[in-house]
């Protein structure tokens, strides 16, 4: 089921309609609304903040544990603006934790209920900060790992990382029997095996998100290559958040639009790099 609001779409998960169903036959609707009102709140947070930097935020997909946010321009974007954007959900968990306390300092809530807020909020801030891909821990660890090296490095290490967490997660609620951790820890291992198999994809939107993007809108860092490597080993130590000026040792220099243009658009992935300038 999906409804669109100001041009995001809102899409619930099958698991979160299992869960209100579970929760009406066990009397806790009310506790259960009140996890979706949070989750919503907190996925308000990440779509806020991208539109304020200009990203385009296409879909909301709310999970019971928390939601992840589809948006266009999250792939060659700087890093420090990824952990900006993944931040401002829990962020909001934070606020409302003050919430809480104060509608209960003035008696607006009953203590037990202003508890069963907080402790809400934190279980699910502190588990959307969690590092296993798409959560927000997941994509903060992503982003700090592409200051350091290539954002391909960058991403198959942490996908990498995220699918053993995630993995690990499945075997400790299976062997304590905990379900409700075991289905979240299965969903999250299953996202990270797509993941990894449409890695190439996601690569080249990466490529096509910087080649479309005005070289003034990034820093420029120079990348010294060796004439015989290909277009597309070259192409996998571009990072985010900069545009590349390639010297070509003993034959030039070549701009990272030109590299782009030869690998997207003619083909040139086995070409050495020499050949261009």
């Amino acid at each position: 089921m999906s409804r669109a609001f100001f041009g995001v779409r809102i899409r619930i998960h099958l698991l979160f309609w299992a869960v209100i169903g579970l929760s009406i036959m066990t009397g806790h609707f009310l506790e259960v609304l009140t996890l979706f009102v949070i989750v919503l709140i907190h996925e308000i947070g990440h779509v806020a903040m991208a539109r304020e930097l200009g990203w385009t935020v296409t879909e909301v997909q709310l999970l019971p544990f928390g939601g992840v946010a589809t948006m266009e321009d999250a792939y060659a974007t700087d890093p420090l603006d990824e952990i900006v954007v993944a931040l401002a959900g829990p962020f909001l968990n934070v606020v409302m934790m003050a919430v809480s306390y104060l509608f209960w300092y003035t008696g607006i809530w009953t203590e037990e209920w202003a508890y069963f807020f907080l402790i809400s909020n934190v279980t699910i801030a502190l588990f959307n900060l969690l590092p296993i891909w798409p959560l927000d821990g997941g994509r903060i660890v992503q982003a700090i790992l592409c200051w350091f090296m290539p954002y391909r490095q960058a991403a198959i290490i942490s996908l990498t990382g995220s699918t053993l967490l995630a993995g690990l997660l499945v075997g400790l609620s299976a062997w304590e029997l905990k379900i409700n951790v075991l289905v979240i820890g299965v969903y999250l291992l299953a996202v990270n095996i797509q993941a990894f198999l449409r890695f190439p994809y996601q690569f080249f939107r990466f490529l096509m998100e910087k080649y479309v993007r005005q070289p003034d809108e990034y820093a420029v860092q120079a990348l010294s290559v060796e004439p015989g490597e290909t277009v597309l080993e070259v192409a996998h130590k571009l990072r985010r958040g900069c545009s590349h000026l390639f010297y070509v040792q003993g034959a030039g220099l070549l701009a990272e639009e030109q590299l782009l243009h030869a690998l997207l658009f003619e083909q040139k992935h086995d070409a050495k790099i020499g050949q261009l300038v």
